[in-house]
């Protein structure tokens, strides 16, 4: 049986990369799928592949940076599907990289506004309406564990994102909930390469290795998020999850 069969899962920033990976893999494994991005067209393309591959999908278009959009994804998922299990809160914004001094204040706060409101919104909208039993992931960064010299707004964000999670996964338990970080490093996806490759979903004896400190492909990510929402990890809560290939195992290395 496959492990989401009768579930509903939700994917933020699933129009492209990790999210739609996410996505797909969730829609694979048996679930219903609400796919939420700011980016329309990808987003929509996202919910067609998951149709096309024999599996159930709606997009939603939604400014994660936005209560009323927040509430709005997980209402709409729960009324179209009549419930929610699994929720993966991904979407997030790069931004410019410029030494601190350089770094300007919009910026900050845009990347703020997406990255920590944005997860601090998403959290608290899925967490009212989720059935008990089902679990979210939360994504930050290996920048979120680690200092970011030329982008020191990103990695304050995705410090942020850990911080939150650890907090609230104590309410999260109170209702049946789990809650977990997943801290990514270099990953193929327009994010961390300027021209991503081609990434299908393949099954999983033929998901390829990473060299040490190599990039991940977008569905080695997507396969954590999906252990960690499954009923396998059902002992682990409020944990910090790195997936970087032995990135920050030792001093002096690049940052993704």
């Amino acid at each position: 049986m496959r492990r989401f069969e009768g579930k509903v899962a939700l994917v933020t920033g699933a129009a492209l990369g990790m999210g739609r990976a996410t996505a797909r893999r969730f829609a694979a494994e048996g679930a219903k799928v609400c796919v939420v991005d700011i980016l329309k067209a990808g987003v929509e393309e996202t919910a067609a592949m998951i149709r096309a591959e024999g599996g159930e999908a709606f997009a939603c278009v939604a400014d994660i940076s936005q209560e009323s959009e927040n509430e709005r994804m997980a209402d709409e998922t729960v009324a179209r599907y009549g419930g929610l299990d699994a929720v993966d809160l991904n979407a997030a914004m790069l931004g410019e990289h410029a030494p601190f001094f350089e770094s300007t204040v919009a910026h900050y706060d845009r990347i703020v506004s997406v990255n920590q409101r944005g997860c601090f919104l998403g959290m608290r909208a899925v967490g009212r309406v989720m059935r008990p039993g089902g679990a979210v992931v939360v994504m930050s960064s290996t920048a979120g564990i680690l200092g970011h010299p030329t982008n020191p707004a990103y990695s304050a964000s995705k410090h942020a994102v850990i911080g939150l999670v650890r907090s609230a996964a104590p309410a999260f338990g109170e209702r049946g909930l789990r809650i977990n970080v997943v801290c990514p490093g270099g990953v193929n996806t327009r994010m961390h390469t300027p021209e991503p490759l081609d990434d299908p979903i393949v099954p999983l004896q033929d998901l390829p290795p990473v060299d040490f400190r190599g990039i991940a492909t977008p569905q080695h990510i997507a396969e954590l998020v999906l252990f960690l929402c499954s009923s396998g990890a059902g002992f682990i809560t409020g944990a910090v999850h790195t997936i970087d290939g032995g990135g920050t195992c030792a001093f002096n290395i690049p940052l993704h």
